[in-house]
């Protein structure tokens, strides 16, 4: 059976959403979260994490939202097998169609439920060692 992925980053601007990120996926022992507060800040650490095995991206946040961080993600740092999952407020149907272009492989609306987090993070599993 495939791992879940061990290292996580998770791209969000809201501290109570990043707590709660931390309190349902940090549960598991051997997995690391990697916290940026936008889009900027996250494209800053993806160019310095080269080993992530998912990204978890909300859409609206300062300076770069999560859609462009996904298009600069994918373009300009040529980071294209890893997965990425928008997880936003904004869940019709266009929206979700523009995080798919933008590069996203999963979606999920807040207020989401822990295990519907954790079955999504669960789909995408982590690379053998």
């Amino acid at each position: 059976m495939s791992a879940s992925p061990r290292r996580i980053m998770i791209i969000e601007d809201s501290p109570t959403m990043a707590q709660l990120y931390r309190i349902v996926l940090g549960q598991e022992e051997d997995r690391e979260l990697i916290f940026a507060a936008n889009g900027l800040e996250g494209l800053d650490l993806a160019a310095q994490e080269p080993d992530v095995d998912l990204f978890i991206v909300d859409i609206n946040m300062p300076h770069v939202d999560g859609l462009e961080f996904l298009r600069r993600l994918r373009g300009e740092l040529g980071v294209t097998e890893t997965p990425a999952v928008v997880v936003s407020t904004e869940g019709e149907e266009t929206d979700r169609a523009a995080a798919f272009d933008a590069g996203a492989n999963g979606f999920l609306r807040k207020p989401w439920k822990p295990a519907q987090l954790i079955d999504l993070v669960r789909s995408f599993s982590a690379p053998s060692p």
